[in-house]
């Protein structure tokens, strides 16, 4: 299925969004083609990958009883935080609940 939105390098519609098998979200260019007997993508090249959000937890962090999020990494890995731990970008250090 296509969405209305187009492909900034050629102009075609661009696919649905997908799931990788690690958990991440991306959408690509509806001409972008997976050929099996080569194992190579053919076509338009065109790949946005979406930020994944926190999910809320059901648990408590046993340090300060805050919930706990789940987080995905940039590589695909899963991992629990303190919903207060946050990154200062201007620090480039961690700050709440560690």
């Amino acid at each position: 299925m296509f969405m209305e939105e187009k492909c900034p390098k050629c102009g075609a519609p661009l696919a649905e969004i997908s799931e990788t098998a690690t958990g991440r979200k991306l959408q690509r260019c509806s001409k972008n083609i997976w050929n099996k007997e080569t194992r190579q993508s053919e076509g338009c090249d065109y790949v946005k990958w979406l930020a994944i959000e926190p999910k809320t937890l059901d648990e408590k962090c046993p340090k300060c009883g805050a919930p706990l999020v789940l987080n995905v990494t940039r590589l695909g890995k899963k991992m629990k935080k303190c919903s207060t731990n946050v990154w200062n970008k201007e620090t480039k250090k961690a700050e709440g609940c560690d």
